[in-house]
């Protein structure tokens, strides 16, 4: 007996500064701020997952 196979699907998202200044608190950064903040939030994920990845295996 197989076990079933489930597939996630990610939405193709954008996340740069236009994203991120639709959030409470971030509307009034302008681009270059939004740009880092942004920056740093895929560095972050980035670390995340690389920790994740290395605590499955």
């Amino acid at each position: 007996m197989s076990n079933p196979t489930i597939e996630l699907k990610q939405k193709k998202r954008t996340f740069n500064s236009t994203w991120l200044k639709t959030y409470e608190g971030f509307e009034d950064y302008t681009k270059e701020d939004a740009e880092k903040i942004v920056e740093q939030l895929q560095q972050l994920a980035n670390i995340v997952c690389d920790h994740v990845q290395k605590g499955s295996t």
